[in-house]
């Protein structure tokens, strides 16, 4: 497995490169490795992701820092691709994101974003959302990048201001909080494809590396992330395509199941027990009791 060293470098030097950066939300340790396995090159997990598979609830703010490093530390672990950790709102002032940049960056983060609503937040495609003053957030920023011990991990800017403020205040904070030390910047929930060029242009020549978010019957539409990289994006999350996929797969199923009786008609939707326990690595522990005489009953 590489190192969380190992993987930040992998991460800035895809950015250095040019190589687009297509972002999965995924929510637990299978979701990255299958993620992993498809051939994806980044990560991200997201607070939306974490609520609703661990708690069965939307994403308004009812995860703790210990509960979402946990399961980014999981995330991590699983895979040797770079993570991208949502770090909400620092959960509190500057001190605050002190604390929950190093323990996210311990969990193995290659980078980690931080936005700028007020707490208790929620998905940045909801309504009834707030924000706090452009210069509050610059300053957690700032302690952020401060607070590295990987001076590799990257931190990245999030501004849900477009829906509370309108477009402009958008773009000014996404400047300010570049000027705090982001290198990258996530500006949500943009509402249409002008919007979205827009942001690009702003940006472009200034050195940040601007993010998409792509939310399947969100704010913002659905853009490829061919287009995304023509105008100059380094990268989209697709940050709830996972969830939608996996709900509604078991519900076909479960349905199924529940009607029938037998999982007979939906064999050819799963990977058959071998396969999955070769996918998992059953092997390499069947090895390892081997090696070490680890009787099995």
């Amino acid at each position: 497995m590489k190192t969380a060293h190992e993987k930040r470098k992998v991460f800035r030097e895809n950015l250095r490169s040019g190589r687009f950066m297509i972002a999965p939300g995924i929510y637990d340790a299978l979701s990255a490795k299958v993620a992993e396995a498809a051939g994806l090159p980044c990560l991200a997990m997201g607070g939306y992701a974490i609520s609703t598979s661990r708690l069965g609830k939307p994403d308004v703010g009812l995860l703790s820092l210990s509960e979402m490093t946990e399961a980014l530390k999981q995330i991590c672990d699983a895979t040797d691709i770079p993570v991208i950790g949502d770090g909400d709102t620092g959960y509190g002032n500057a001190l605050n994101v002190i604390r929950t940049e190093q323990e996210y960056e311990k969990a193995g983060a290659s980078c980690i974003f931080f936005e700028d609503q007020v707490w208790p937040k929620r998905c940045g495609h909801m309504e009834g959302k707030a924000v706090i003053p452009a210069e509050e957030h610059a300053e957690k920023i700032r302690a952020a990048c401060d607070a590295r011990i990987d001076s590799d991990t990257l931190i990245m800017a999030r501004t849900d201001a477009r829906a509370v403020n309108g477009l402009e205040d958008a773009v000014r904070r996404g400047h300010l909080y570049a000027e705090a030390g982001a290198e990258a910047l996530f500006i949500e929930a943009l509402r249409d494809r002008n919007e979205v060029e827009r942001i690009a242009r702003e940006f472009e020549g200034t050195g940040v590396h601007l993010f998409a978010n792509m939310i399947e019957g969100g704010k913002t539409p659905i853009i490829s992330a061919r287009e995304l990289q023509a105008m100059g994006y380094a990268g989209v999350f697709w940050s709830c395509a996972s969830l939608y996929m996996v709900a509604k797969t078991l519900f076909d199923n479960f349905s199924t199941l529940a009607k029938d009786g037998t999982s007979e008609s939906f064999l050819g939707d799963l990977m058959p027990f071998g396969e999955f326990n070769r996918f998992i690595g059953l092997e390499k522990y069947r090895e390892l009791e081997k090696r070490y005489g680890v009787q099995r009953l």
